[in-house]
């Protein structure tokens, strides 16, 4: 009768009817709770719809039936990880694997939370075991792929996606990922060729768009870009849509309405899309920010913002919109550019002047995807004291501000007094020259009017587009491409700063 019933329900699962499929194994578990493979796949069952608690609580059952089945291990592992329960999570994988050493989903998953850990090294070593007992494992393979490009490997991933193709040449995970190595490597042909692929393959991939997005602003096409850029909020992990109290704005009548517009990834969108808070303030009654608390102060005081609150506490709203959609509503290629649109506290006061003042920003969020490609070394800034009459400011803050200076650098500390940003503000009203990476702090003196210059890594992001050295986005911008490597863009920069004549306001 049970055998039966298995093949009832491993039909249903061959099939895809995953409803059905958990029905079949509950009512087996009911009538014999010492079946111990019913189990494992009720749990599968169960954490595939997102009951991890329940999945945790069927898998226990099994292990404690069945102690040595490697597979049951393998499944604590992946619960455990989606519980955030690392380092217990880490335990059921090796136990998976002290039961069967060459057990590749054990390899796979471990590899896996190691990556999404940032532990790419870690993940790197792990996976390449993983396809050393399963060769032909196309997803430790993209795995793998994946930590090879976080670790600037890229030819070396790129080649592994394209194996993978080798065994499942439709496979659109692995077609996105040659396209972002393509990306990184600034063939941007073949970058398109892989993730139109991978649309074809997969039309609803929401990674798939995404990238493709990423790679038309990249081409300066607005346009198709944010179109594509909308499959942004359908990611799983993206903000709850169905939460939020009332409707997404989708051009309707503002009216006598009130809008709530969120910030969404980093600080630096936030400040970048803000600018299109006062349009919208022209039709709607009332609008409303949610963003980070340290943009408050600055926020608030511009013109058509009523209030400001956190994420996810607005409340009493007609429509919301994620702040990086606005350009579809405003119109992507009007870029408002009233500057400056953040209304700047007063100048901090820095003492008495002696000379030309440069704030500097070497370092970024190290838990950007791309850190390692963007934050530089303070040490690097060594060519910029070539002009004798600078005195630097640091803007820098975290851990990265304490790192030394450059022999005959004179700096001074002002990051580690910053509360928030309007305090970053305050300093930079009183500098006559920013040069950061690519960070928040550059967005906020592209939109204080400030003069900044940035420096860019060879393959920027996407919206700092390509060849030019100047940007719609901040007219007081200048942009330093990585050409020959980061020697000469530092160079380039020292070269430009002997030649630098500060505008400066009166009142600083």
């Amino acid at each position: 009768m049970d055998d039966a019933r298995h093949a009832l329900a491993r039909d249903a699962l061959q099939q895809g009817r995953l409803a059905e499929t958990e029905e079949l194994y509950a009512a087996i578990v009911d009538d014999n709770p010492d079946d111990t493979e019913a189990l494992y796949i009720v749990a599968a069952m169960q954490l595939h719809r997102g009951e991890v608690a329940g999945a945790h609580t069927s898998i226990e059952r099994a292990i404690d039936k069945n102690p040595n089945k490697a597979s049951y291990r393998v499944a604590m592992g992946q619960i455990l990880a989606r519980q955030k329960y690392y380092d217990a999570a880490e335990t059921a994988f090796e136990a998976a694997l002290l039961i069967e050493p060459g057990n590749g989903d054990a390899y796979t998953n471990l590899g896996a939370m190691q990556f999404d850990l940032r532990r790419y090294e870690e993940a790197e070593f792990t996976l390449r075991k993983a396809l050393i007992y399963h060769p032909n494992h196309c997803r430790a393979a993209i795995q793998l792929g994946r930590a090879l490009l976080r670790l600037y490997k890229v030819e070396e991933a790129v080649s592994l996606f394209h194996a993978v193709l080798q065994v499942s040449p439709n496979d659109a995970n692995a077609q996105i990922n040659i396209g972002v190595g393509y990306t990184l490597l600034g063939d941007l042909e073949s970058a398109r060729e892989a993730f139109e692929a991978a649309l074809v393959n997969d039309p609803d991939n929401v990674d798939a768009h995404v990238n493709y997005a990423h790679l038309l602003f990249l081409e300066g096409d607005y346009e198709h870009g944010y179109a594509e850029h909308e499959w942004r909020l359908k990611k799983i992990d993206y903000r709850d849509l169905s939460a939020f109290q009332s409707p997404l704005w989708s051009g309707e009548e503002l009216a006598g309405k009130s809008v709530l517009l969120w910030g969404e990834q980093g600080l630096g969108d936030t400040l970048q899309f803000v600018r299109y808070a006062p349009h919208v303030a022209q039709s709607a009654q009332r609008v409303i920010v949610e963003c980070n608390p340290i943009l408050h102060q600055l926020i608030a005081d511009m013109p058509g913002v009523d209030e400001v609150v956190d994420l996810y506490d607005g409340r009493d709203y007609d429509f919301h919109l994620p702040l990086m959609s606005l350009p579809l509503r405003h119109g992507v290629s009007d870029i408002p550019d009233k500057m400056p649109y953040l209304s700047a506290p007063e100048p901090a006061d820095l003492g008495p002047r002696e000379g030309l003042r440069v704030g500097l920003i070497w370092a970024g969020n190290p838990h950007h995807s791309r850190d390692r490609d963007r934050s530089r070394l303070l040490s690097e800034f060594a060519p910029l004291t070539a002009r004798a009459d600078v005195t630097f400011y640091a803007l820098q803050k975290g851990v990265a501000a304490k790192q030394s200076p450059p022999d005959g650098m004179r700096i001074i500390d002002l990051g580690s007094g910053f509360a928030d940003m309007a305090d970053t503000a305050a300093a930079m009203r009183s500098l006559d020259l920013v040069i950061s990476i690519d960070s928040a702090p550059a967005h906020l003196a592209g939109a204080l009017g400030i003069p900044v210059w940035i420096l860019l890594t060879r393959m920027p992001d996407w919206r700092w587009g390509l060849g030019r050295d100047d940007t719609p986005w901040y007219p007081s911008m200048r942009l330093f491409r990585d050409e020959n490597g980061w020697e000469d863009l530092f160079e380039r920069a020292a070269a430009a700063l002997a030649n630098f004549q500060p505008i400066r306001p009166t009142n600083t």
